[in-house]
């Protein structure tokens, strides 16, 4: 188990250009330590080790 009964997990979807990552650095910026941002790319690429090619895997992640 990661965190605490506490812990709170938010996603924000959108399209590209919405403001998900403004967002997400506001909400940071007001709550103070405690508060981490992962974005799908890292975790497709990093976590997954995803690679982008044409019909690919990584695409279902988004749905």
């Amino acid at each position: 188990m990661v965190g605490t009964a506490s812990t709170v997990l938010v996603v924000v979807r959108g399209n590209s250009g919405s403001g998900k990552t403004a967002s997400a650095r506001e909400v940071r910026l007001r709550c103070g330590r405690g508060i981490a941002i992962v974005s799908q790319d890292a975790i497709r690429r990093d976590l997954l080790r995803e690679k982008d090619v044409p019909d690919g895997v990584n695409i279902g992640l988004i749905d």
